[in-house]
């Protein structure tokens, strides 16, 4: 699916459109939704994220990943900015949400069994990493 929008009048609708559906190429009725509205596919997303970011094994696969580069990291201040996230992401601009989608999303499946988030757990060091570094005295 890509992103798509739509103007009538004054109001804009955004929404995502199968390739199917933009190439127009005859689908399969079982296939799954042609269109879906932006949001729920984006709430979805953040919300994959948020789970991922709750995750225990996420922390310890994070504070592994970054204690390989510095032996000397503190652990507390990677336990601090996953618990900070919702924070962080209800004060990015959206140029911004987008880039970290980016580094944590790979791939997002829409079927007729709903939405699957394939997530990049790499993805998540690099976030830590940029957090910490925005924020003087917490990388170790």
């Amino acid at each position: 699916m890509t992103p798509t929008a739509t103007k009538k009048g004054t109001r804009l609708y955004r929404y995502y459109a199968s390739m199917d559906l933009i190439r127009n190429c005859p689908t399969d009725a079982n296939g799954g939704p042609l269109r879906l509205p932006a949001g729920m596919v984006e709430d979805a997303v953040v919300g994959e994220i948020r789970r991922m970011i709750r995750a225990p094994e996420a922390a310890a696969r994070t504070i592994r990943a970054l204690r390989e580069e510095n032996p000397t990291f503190d652990e507390k201040a990677v336990v601090k900015a996953l618990g900070e996230f919702d924070q962080l992401w209800a004060a990015l601009c959206p140029a911004e949400q987008t880039r970290i989608i980016q580094l944590l999303v790979a791939r997002v499946t829409v079927g007729e069994d709903g939405i699957a988030v394939d997530l990049r757990h790499e993805g998540l060091d690099a976030m830590i990493r940029d957090m910490l570094a925005a924020e003087p005295g917490l990388a170790a």
